[in-house]
């Protein structure tokens, strides 16, 4: 029984089934490596115009007769690997045949690209067990198979053998900027959609786009890929009975669903099926999930879909039924019941100046027993008999992802008022010994992280407390390290906000001249300004004013930093006493040092 001749024969026999591939493989050639080619014809008529072609190695194997099995292992020697490699790849047949009979009882392959034997070769033996999967015996997939391992030969081979770095060595670089993968498919496609069922099950390598180069680097080979999950945007209104409730959603594509992911809450589910003419059935789902805002919206949304009936996405309208195990009357009571809540906390988040979404998903029974408690005390000035967690009267409070700074009073009767540490002014006052108690600022002990953590800050009302304080030098050193503290934050976590208030403090500040100077001003005002663009040509003259006519040793550094004379700050830093550097190194200024410097 000639093994070879055999299974070159079911190999050809295989392409000629096909329109556009023909293989020409000899059972006796005696090439080192190769058996021959197959070859990628551009059309049916098989033109000798843009042929492609594909080295082949075919191996037959006499087995039993019975049920073929999804994958086989065949040896494979490191030199023949090796020449396969440097020469662009292989395509490596092994064909089982009956051994009773000598019939072709099922056809495997191995795409041997250069950067998948890399890998194989990274460990270096005599021989390697090399896996093969069925051949398909849909001739289109067979013409894509050939054509998406052309495709990937070409791409690779100039890579071949070379030592090539990891997604993970390329983002440690900084030098990765996306990564892809190609596919070529063949047939009738009626919409993107079926990309997911054209891939499962497929083989693909993906590549790296990296800075700096033209050609795109091979980094990693995916075997037999499935669940795969395809996900675009769309900026087509979704609205109901003329309401917009959405600019836009998401699609999801898998192999067996297309998914339009509309918020949070609600999903449009459809089987895949590539096909202009069906008609398929369109499920609704709906969970209500994601931030307290997201839930607003998605519970808006599921009651006016059950009130109108249809949904319109990009203008088309779509019925919509819901039955009664999803949205009965009852339930839909539920709902808007619900929706009652959550727009009423959403209403209070917004009273106490919130910004950031709360996280509802993320909410424990605790987090909500909490927000409940504000509402009822804050928002709707109830007292409560639930006392604070330490002695303090200013409370933080977390609830999920936000922080609250709230003031606890006790009442006469025992029981507790709580209010919005932002959203009032509080007489707080310092005693220096046996002097006479003096007014501050509530927000005088603020430091950075406050500015940046509590998430019920109202900047305004901190500029507004000062602002109403009768001022004395005291008061006015107070204010100038809030302002300090509000810069330090601002390094920490640039905002427009923090620093219009710094500067409007600054500004402030400034129009007591018989409490500050004119360094202080002058330094303060133009370190404000550097954060926003590059000094002029007159704001550094009056730095090297200050430079020269100062006595101040914390001014002239300020001022030198301002002027990036990094080397000569850095000389007068070294002159001050270890407390009065420790000092200094505490104001925001300081950030003016580079690195290196320090």
């Amino acid at each position: 029984m000639d093994i070879e001749k055999i299974a070159t024969s079911a190999i050809v026999t295989s392409l000629s089934k096909t329109d556009r591939l023909s293989g020409f493989i000899n059972s006796g050639d005696k090439e080192p490596c190769w058996d021959g080619n197959i070859y990628i014809h551009e059309d049916k008529k098989h033109s000798k115009k843009n042929i492609k072609k594909v080295a082949t190695q075919v191996k037959g194997k006499l087995v039993k007769a019975g049920t073929p099995k999804d994958t086989v292992k065949y040896p494979v020697s490191y030199d023949d690997l090796n020449a396969y490699m440097m020469n662009g790849g292989t395509l490596f047949f092994v064909v089982h045949i009956d051994s009773s009979n000598g019939d072709t009882i099922q056809i495997y392959y191995a795409e041997l690209l250069p950067f998948k034997i890399k890998e194989i070769l990274n460990t270096k033996k005599d021989n390697y067990q090399i896996v093969c999967r069925e051949f398909p015996n849909d001739n289109l997939q067979k013409t894509e198979l050939l054509l998406n391992f052309y495709n990937n030969a070409q791409r690779q081979t100039s890579f071949a053998g070379r030592e090539l770095p990891t997604i993970e060595d390329l983002t440690k670089q900084g030098v990765l900027e996306s990564l892809s993968f190609h596919y070529t498919s063949v047939g009738k496609m009626h919409s993107h959609f079926s990309l997911p069922q054209k891939m499962d099950g497929k083989s693909l390598t993906l590549y790296a786009n990296v800075k700096g180069c033209s050609a795109p680097i091979p980094v990693q080979y995916c075997e037999n890929i499935h669940q795969i999950t395809m996900s675009s945007g769309t900026d087509d209104p979704v609205c109901v009975n003329g309401k917009e409730f959405y600019k836009g959603y998401t699609i999801v594509t898998t192999a067996e669903n297309v998914e339009l992911h509309i918020g949070s809450c609600v999903r449009l589910s459809a089987p895949n099926i590539d096909s202009p003419t069906e008609t398929v059935a369109v499920s609704v789902k709906f969970k209500v999930k994601g931030t307290l805002k997201e839930r607003i919206r998605g519970v808006e949304l599921i009651l006016a879909i059950k009130e109108h009936g249809v949904l319109s996405i990009a203008g088309n309208v779509f019925p919509v039924k819901f039955s009664d195990t999803d949205l009965s009357s009852i339930r839909a009571k539920e709902f808007q019941d619900l929706l009652v809540g959550y727009r009423k906390a959403q209403e209070f988040l917004d009273a106490m100046h919130v910004k950031k979404e709360l996280d509802f998903d993320s909410c424990t029974d605790e987090d909500i027993e909490k927000l409940n408690l504000l509402i009822a005390t804050v928002g709707d000035k109830k007292l409560t008999r639930q006392p604070p967690e330490t002695e303090a009267q200013v409370q933080i409070v977390t609830i999920a992802n936000l922080k609250f700074a709230v003031v606890y009073l006790k009442k006469a009767d025992g029981g507790y008022a709580i209010w919005d540490y932002f959203g009032n002014r509080f007489a707080v006052e310092w005693r220096d010994g046996e002097k006479d108690a003096v007014r501050i600022s509530q927000f005088s002990t603020m430091v950075a992280d406050d500015f940046l953590n509590l998430d019920n800050l109202d900047l305004q009302m901190i500029l507004y407390d000062y602002q109403h304080l009768e001022m004395y030098a005291g008061l006015h050193e107070l204010a100038n390290a809030t302002m300090l503290e509000m810069l330090k934050a601002y390094d920490k976590q640039p905002s427009a906000e923090l620093l219009e208030a710094a500067k409007e403090m600054c500004t402030w500040l400034a129009s007591y001249s018989e409490f500050t100077s004119y360094e202080v001003v002058t330094i303060n005002s133009l370190q404000i300004t550097l954060r926003e663009r590059p000094l002029t040509f007159e704001e550094k003259s009056q730095l090297h004013s200050i430079i020269a006519t100062t006595g101040d040793v914390y001014y002239k550094i300020g001022a030198l930093l301002l002027l990036d004379e990094q080397a000569e700050a850095a000389k007068l830093l070294e002159t001050l006493k270890p407390e009065d550097a420790k000092k200094f190194k505490e104001f925001p200024i300081y950030q003016r040092f580079n690195k290196t410097t320090q």
